[in-house]
């Protein structure tokens, strides 16, 4: 098979050059009745994983977030077809996945009507070996329910190429998702922005792939660059800053081995725990300005700050003065449904019978916002400053130190392995120049970040080897930048059978 390119970068990734590579070698793994076509055009887009320097969870409670992309990614090759099948095709490796899995865009209606986001999703989710293709696939439903299209005029195959390691905690399924609709926003002209892609990335999370997770990962992944750090204002989704990592300064991820997800019951209790929280403090609040006089203002201030459901819209010294003893340490589910109903949270609901953790849950969110706001002004503060760069990286990495104990303490997300980890970083410290380290992402595993300062080489091979000896697991470093979706654009190829050689 010959591949002509018509448009894109020159200087291709690792990733793209091996599919390319099994293009021209005629693989069988990509064509075959339901994979690609010998002929035609090839659309393919990429999305770079990324690194949770601060914020996490706390971005559905609207927090401000500090995020990077990673030098891994996941590439998508997309080609129309002549009929109305929908086609993926994997090459992650393992019998966990089915390597291809295929629908006719007629699943997605009943009588000419479109199914609900339920019954969508029980489709995709018949069997686990291949509930992986409500990522990409599931992205044409939500296009068609969220209105972005009319009608499909066609199907498509899409082969989903991917190193970002799954359960990382470095957002692998974002990065396929944004992926997967950056081709097709190409493939049927949809002309949608980066942070509408952004949105319906999270949406198939949701609502196709049923994990709950905040959007953070998905403006990232997107609109992320290879030069500059995102500062993120998660109301719902503002890019406030792109921000320049200070000279001789950077952040590296290791992936610690222990997988983690954002569909765990650990993750979603959390999530629960918070918007029961923002619930209580809603109806606390509201009830007060009711009864009081109008020179109440503190309780008016609140329950205004708290009218978009962000939690994160109270600062440290309401939620410790006002807010505090409002909120249950702990609370059964049915105790609280009789009181209060159901939380302002579409994607998670509260289990009857389940104990969850409340007040902490709401301090642990609040207080990683604050840290997060003024961990950003000590970076931005660290080029202008330059005599002062050791007391600033001190300052910003105890802010990392304090983020991962409250990730375990508070919220819940805590791993044995990561703390080990980062006890081991902590002991090496600034001396040999690293100066923070925190759990990232929605925790309970997954990769930790560093903030380090000059060359660090040797010491982050003595982070890994003690981490080896202490635990048996081969950790893995993860770092330097990509470029967003919308920076990488797309490649276009062509598709063309290769001449049979001339014999003389």
């Amino acid at each position: 098979m010959k591949v002509e390119q018509l448009h894109g970068p020159k200087v291709k990734s690792f990733q793209v050059l091996e599919l390319e590579y099994l293009l021209q070698e005629d693989s069988p793994e990509i064509f075959s009745t339901f994979g690609l076509q010998k002929g035609g055009q090839i659309i393919v887009t990429q999305a770079p994983a990324r690194l949770d320097i601060m914020g996490g969870v706390a971005d559905y409670c609207g927090a401000n977030v500090f995020e990077m992309t990673l030098d891994r990614a996941a590439i998508a090759a997309c080609q129309a077809r002549e009929d109305r099948n929908l086609c993926a095709i994997t090459f992650r490796a393992g019998s966990q996945f089915k390597p291809n899995f295929h629908l006719s865009l007629d699943n997605f209606y009943t009588d000419g009507t479109l199914k609900t986001y339920t019954e969508i999703g029980k489709h995709f989710n018949q069997e686990p070996s291949t509930a992986w293709a409500s990522y990409i696939l599931g992205a044409f439903y939500v296009l068609l329910k969220e209105a972005k299209i009319d009608q499909f005029p066609h199907g498509a195959t899409i082969v989903i190429k991917s190193d970002i390691p799954i359960g990382g905690g470095i957002a692998s399924s974002a990065a396929i998702e944004v992926a997967t609709l950056m081709a097709l926003n190409r493939l049927y002209n949809l002309q949608l922005n980066a942070i509408e892609i952004a949105r319906l990335a999270q949406i198939v999370e949701n609502r196709m792939a049923g994990a709950p997770c905040g959007i953070m990962d998905q403006v990232t992944a997107v609109a992320g660059t290879s030069t500059k750090i995102l500062s993120i204002l998660c109301q719902p989704d503002k890019i406030l800053e792109f921000i320049s990592c200070p000279l001789n300064v950077s952040f590296i991820g290791i992936h610690t081995k222990v997988r983690r997800s954002t569909s765990s019951t650990a993750y979603i209790d959390t999530r629960v725990g918070a918007f029961m929280g923002l619930t209580i403090l809603k109806n606390a609040f509201a009830s007060e300005v009711e009864s009081a006089s109008k020179e109440n203002n503190r309780a008016r201030n609140i329950s205004e700050a708290l009218a978009d459901n962000y939690l994160c819209n109270i600062s440290t010294d309401e939620f410790r003065e006002q807010c505090e003893q409002l909120l249950p340490e702990e609370m059964l589910g049915e105790e609280f449904l009789e009181k209060y109903g159901e939380t302002v949270d579409t994607t998670t609901q509260v289990e009857p019978r389940k104990l969850y953790r409340v007040r902490s849950r709401v301090e642990h969110m609040v207080y990683e916002n604050a840290r997060t706001k003024r961990f950003i002004a000590i970076i931005k503060r660290v080029d202008s400053d330059p005599e002062h760069i050791q007391d600033h990286l001190k300052e910003a990495g105890k802010l990392m130190y304090e983020s991962n104990t409250s990730y375990r303490d508070l919220a819940g997300l805590g791993s044995p392995e990561v703390d080990g980890l980062i006890r081991i970083a902590q002991k090496i410290g600034e001396h040999g120049g690293i100066y923070g380290a925190k759990i990232t992402g929605g925790g309970g595993g997954g990769t930790v970040a560093l903030l380090c300062h000059g060359s660090v080489e040797n010491s982050l091979t003595q982070v890994l080897a003690a981490y080896k000896l202490a635990w048996g697991i081969d950790g893995e470093l993860i770092r330097g930048n990509a470029a967003g979706a919308f920076e990488f654009g797309h490649i276009l190829w062509e598709l063309k059978e290769s001449k049979p050689p001339t014999h003389f």
